[in-house]
């Protein structure tokens, strides 16, 4: 069911209350499927990342973490996690 809830400023609070059911609605999904993929999306942007920064730093972990902002030991675990070798 689709909630729908309108305010007369954009610093209304509203509570759950105010929140009315609108009765045979339809959620435009755009090109998104029945039910969402964002997991396996996330995992699909990582693995590109995790991939470029290695190439960027030719296969040094160490650099490769710091383009990704993320710690070496997590590097590495992403690494095993994807099976990523280089």
């Amino acid at each position: 069911m689709v909630y729908a809830c309108f305010a007369e400023s954009p610093l209304t609070i509203m509570k759950i209350q105010d929140w009315k059911p609108i009765e045979n609605s339809r959620v435009d999904r755009g090109n998104f499927p029945e039910k969402g993929k964002l997991p396996e999306a996330i995992h699909q942007l990582e693995r590109q990342m995790i991939g470029e920064a290695m190439v960027r730093s030719n296969g040094n972990q160490r650099l490769a973490s710091e383009i990704l902002g993320i710690t070496e030991r997590m590097l590495g675990y992403r690494l095993k996690h994807y099976g990523l070798k280089f």
